[in-house]
């Protein structure tokens, strides 16, 4: 990188989020990642991270790669817009997420939101404007919870720019690469170099010499199936969370690597059980 914007950067996982001051009943508070706008009808619910209050939401089934979708109003607009769970997240009404990077854990970014097809208070709305007759929302709940997924032994890979490895098997990775890649173009004179500025906050540099080592070692990983994060598993739900929080967490192995809260935003289905 030289400088230039990341693309993979959400501006949701830095920024605040206050309690709800008011409650707008049959509405829920949603922000959306990028991939949203994908749709290009979609394109009005980027709002640089603010959540947008949605109306009238309803369950629209599966797309093609297998997430489940959801179509809902905002404000008294009529038209409706269609998204996958992968695109949105849920910011209940009595939770504050600041994700300043002074006060923030690096890997709980995303484990504080809430999922939409997880938050009590979305899948009753959903039930409600249900066509199909479920007996009561606790059958809906289960009927949800049927069609996800991301169920125990599912295959996934880590999302890219969402994901996050836990520091110290990163920092061991990044180390083991950095030697390969200085020994391959005899470079051991700099190998030191390398990973201190890779152990940096950012990869922003004045000083050229070291800013195309950067980025030849990067254009390397690119290339290396040595520098891809693992395929990983799906062991089940998180343990301890609490099922009235609305956060939907997953127990993930990656390789030996076991993580124990991870959002579904955060993972990529490779194939479903």
């Amino acid at each position: 990188m030289s400088g230039a914007e990341n693309p993979d950067f959400e501006r949701l996982a830095a920024r605040r989020y206050n309690y709800a001051t008011g409650h707008k009943a049959g509405s829920i508070r949603a922000v959306f990642l990028k991939s949203a706008a994908i749709d290009k009808s979609n394109k009005t619910l980027l709002r640089n991270g603010r959540f947008i209050w949605c109306n009238s939401l309803q369950y629209e089934g599966k797309d093609s790669d297998g997430y489940r979708q959801v179509s809902f109003q905002i404000g008294k607009g009529k038209k409706r817009f269609h998204v996958s769970e992968r695109c949105m997240l849920i910011l209940p009404n009595n939770i504050y997420i600041n994700n300043n990077s002074f006060f923030r854990k690096y890997n709980r970014i995303f484990s504080s939101f809430a999922s939409v097809f997880d938050y009590r208070e979305a899948v009753r709305i959903m039930w409600r404007n249900s066509p199909d007759s479920h007996t009561s929302l606790d059958e809906y709940v289960e009927f949800l919870a049927a069609e996800s997924p991301f169920k125990p032994g599912t295959l996934v890979q880590a999302r890219k720019g969402l994901f996050f490895p836990k520091l110290d098997v990163f920092q061991k990775k990044i180390n083991d690469l950095s030697q390969v890649y200085c020994e391959q173009n005899f470079l051991n004179h700099r190998h030191s170099e390398l990973v201190t500025y890779l152990s940096g906050r950012d990869y922003i540099t004045r000083d050229k010499s070291l800013q195309e080592l950067f980025e030849g070692f990067q254009s390397w990983c690119n290339n290396n199936s040595e520098a891809a994060h693992p395929v990983g598993v799906i062991l089940g739900r998180s343990r301890d969370v609490s099922p009235h929080s609305g956060r939907e967490l997953y127990r993930v192995s990656f390789a030996e690597t076991i993580y124990e809260e991870v959002h579904p935003i955060q993972l990529e289905i490779i194939n479903e059980v």
